[in-house]
């Protein structure tokens, strides 16, 4: 799917056809037009391949990395700019299965274009196009503005998941402290697996945006630098804050083991307790039960029944004699 945005004299005008998009790009010359491309089964196209290809000119291999996963990097080419960020759009279950929540945002930025490529649907760029149509004399008035706003949503996602992640983990201590049985590693484990995946995608994310904060770049003008800056600023901040939340989840899971020693020390000293009360009756019913000599205790026995034998015998006798 396709669509196109552009404004001329403060006039939005939407279009969803590739080969319109560049008669209009060709014909009206607007001062900036914005591409949005969302790869369906990630794969590009048609029409979209030969917008990319032979109308924009881009690089075959830039197209080829829209269509499988990068790491963050930029790539600079003669008449433009590929870029490859990653953000976060959590779904439900994240915690269990959070690598589904990254996303790949491929940008291609030119004198006049800002071409986005992604091959999930993404809310931010929803709500950002249908600002630059309610407002595109603000939210399409430059370059650096649409760049700057689309970069400040990716940064952001970051904070907005380490808010949940720490959220997350308050709960997690304050279950551990009370001694609730409910906490179980998995929880913790689950946590730590995502603050891991954060960091292994957010400390190669300052390469992209690092590009857009020199002097001597075409793109982005010099009174525009301080805005960029400033989103490179938060990229450095958040991934200072992953590594301490990092650092947080392996203290919380040693927090959870001593708890899990210490509620197993009390019981046993609870099970030591009963069995120093119940010492005593186990000796003495060992002694008498079991360390009793085989031929005394056989002796008692020949005797009971010999006993019992004359007693019998002595009865029947006098029986005999009432009747004779």
């Amino acid at each position: 799917m396709i669509r196109a945005i552009y404004s001329i004299n403060g006039t939005a005008t939407t279009v969803y056809k590739a080969l319109k998009i560049w008669e209009d790009y060709k014909k009206k010359k607007p001062n900036l037009i914005w591409i949005d491309i969302y790869l369906e089964n990630h794969e590009l196209g048609q029409e979209e391949t030969l917008l990319l290809s032979e109308s924009f000119k881009f690089h075959e291999m830039s197209i080829e990395d829209c269509l499988f996963p990068q790491y963050p990097k930029i790539e600079e080419f003669g008449n433009y700019v590929f870029a490859a960020v990653h953000g976060i759009q959590l779904k439900p279950h994240y915690f269990q299965e959070f690598e589904d929540s990254i996303y790949e945002l491929d940008i291609f930025v030119g004198k006049g274009f800002v071409v986005t490529v992604h091959a999930e649907e993404l809310f931010f760029l929803e709500t950002l196009f249908e600002k630059a149509k309610a407002r595109p004399q603000v939210e399409m008035k430059s370059l650096e503005n649409l760049l700057y706003n689309i970069f400040n949503k990716v940064v952001s996602s970051y904070e907005f998941t380490l808010e949940k992640i720490d959220n997350k983990m308050e709960s997690l201590e304050d279950d551990i402290l009370k001694g609730s049985e409910t906490v179980n590693m998995e929880e913790i484990l689950n946590t730590k697996k995502v603050i891991f995946a954060m960091r292994k995608i957010a400390e190669s994310q300052q390469t992209p945006y690092i590009y857009f904060t020199r002097a001597n770049n075409n793109l982005i003008s010099k009174e525009h630098l301080v805005y960029f800056r400033d989103i490179y600023t938060q990229c450095a901040r958040m991934n200072q804050s992953i590594t301490i939340r990092s650092q947080m989840a392996v203290s919380l899971l040693e927090v959870y083991m001593s708890s899990v020693t210490l509620r197993l020390t009390e019981a046993m000293k609870f099970l030591t307790l009963i069995a120093t009360i119940l010492m005593p009756v186990l000796i003495i019913s060992g002694y008498y039960g079991m360390n009793v000599k085989f031929p005394e205790y056989f002796n008692f026995r020949r005797k009971r029944i010999m006993g019992f034998c004359g007693m019998f015998n002595v009865a029947q006798h006098n029986s005999y004699a009432h009747i004779f």
